[in-house]
């Protein structure tokens, strides 16, 4: 049973947060995971209307991909202890580590404005996305879903010391701009500090229905930090640590990951295993979404984020994926592989045909600290892939 965290630490912001967070959540048990993090236990039905849906037919996440001139292996995560029966996970959040600021700059996730500048919905008074660095590639299309094989990697960050808390993310967006606000679902792998209590990889997802401009419970926020999230796999849960990293030079790390719309709910599906079906962590209900991304999403976009809190971001020296430019290539860049979007609501997939690009907060800086080259339809096992990061030559 994991110790209260001392709330006399924090500040009464912050403390009444997680004393309202942790009164709604109806904890069963408490456990502690094999690297210390906190996991509570709820009743599946104690979430939302007490309804849990049903996730999408079991598909095999197998793509030719791998070969034996690029090894991979598989991710091992760091699951615990069962739950009691007919109970989920949630990840606790440590408040110690979370200042009232720090909270809300989790809570809005505003460099997600930055990767889709042309949008049709862009407004003056968007939030400003200073300190956001990224390297992406996207396509503007009709699309349902998406997914993607990532190499996990253990990049620096706060490099030098940053005032603020800095992070580092492969991830996918799908964004919906039809709306005032951009509605927008992300996914993928973090290195932040501050929401994960370490510095490893955590795989993450984050949702925004009101353009960043603030979260809360069913508005929007990483994982499970406010409601809206619904958990439905009873061993894998947003927030949940990755073990281990790639090697450079050698064996490469991997996971998938997949959004898809069905039956009215975004399920965000995990797997470690090409030979093995998507396990469904959970879903955010469309319903969340006033129009927009209820329905379907416009843009879909993969790549990289780093964030630095520094006055002036362009000192950053924090790493994306390994660190490593992306002309570097296979086992010493960061890629993602097999990149594909949903085509239709039955589950139909498509490789990605999207263009790359570098965003104007990296623009201005006097070089260009990240990287990206995109082999989209590439004609190998890889389909549309593609290598990204940096800084380092």
């Amino acid at each position: 049973m994991a110790n209260a965290p001392d709330l006399s630490r924090v500040t009464p912001e912050v403390a009444d947060w997680f004393r309202d967070r942790q009164h709604s959540l109806h904890i069963g048990k408490t456990t502690i995971s094999p690297a210390g993090h906190v996991v509570d236990w709820v009743p599946v039905e104690s979430q939302g209307d007490g309804r849990l849906a049903s996730p999408p037919p079991s598909t095999k996440a197998r793509v030719e991909g791998a070969k034996k001139d690029r090894p991979t292996t598989y991710a091992d995560l760091d699951i615990g202890e069962d739950g009691p029966p007919g109970h989920v996970p949630i990840l606790r959040p440590d408040p110690t580590k979370l200042s009232g600021e720090q909270l809300m700059g989790h809570s809005s996730k505003r460099g997600g404005l930055l990767v889709n500048m042309n949008r049709a919905n862009k407004q003056p008074n968007d939030p400003n996305p200073t300190g956001y660095f990224h390297a992406t590639s996207s396509e503007t299309a009709t699309s349902y879903g998406c997914e993607a094989w990532l190499n996990v990697w253990d990049p620096g960050v706060n490099l030098p010391s940053s005032p603020g808390d800095d992070h580092s993310i492969s991830q996918t967006w799908l964004q919906n701009y039809q709306t005032a606000q951009t509605h927008s679902m992300e996914g993928g792998l973090t290195v932040d500090g501050g929401l994960n209590g370490d510095l490893a990889s955590h795989l993450f997802t984050y949702y925004t229905t009101n353009g960043y401009t603030g979260d809360g419970n069913n508005i929007g926020g990483y994982n499970r930090l406010h409601d809206g999230w619904r958990q439905y796999d009873a061993s894998i849960y947003p927030g949940i640590r990755i073990n281990g990293s790639s090697t450079s030079g050698g064996t490469q790390l991997e996971i998938a990951i997949k959004f898809q719309l069905w039956q009215s709910n975004w399920w965000f599906g995990f797997n470690n295993d090409e030979s093995g079906p998507w396990i469904w962590l959970g879903y955010y209900p469309a319903t969340l979404f006033n129009d927009g991304l209820r329905d379907v999403a416009q843009w879909v976009s993969f790549g990289g984020e780093v964030y630095s809190a520094l006055a002036n971001p362009c000192a950053t020296q924090d790493q994306m994926g390994s660190g490593r430019h992306a002309e570097a290539g296979w086992s010493y860049a960061a890629y993602q592989r097999n990149l594909r979007s949903q085509s239709d609501t039955g589950g139909g997939m498509v490789d990605l045909s999207a263009v790359p690009e570098v965003d104007a907060a990296a623009s201005t800086c006097p070089t260009n600290e990240f990287t990206i080259q995109c082999f989209m339809n590439s004609g190998s096992g890889f389909a549309s892939y593609q290598y990204y990061g940096g800084p380092l030559v």
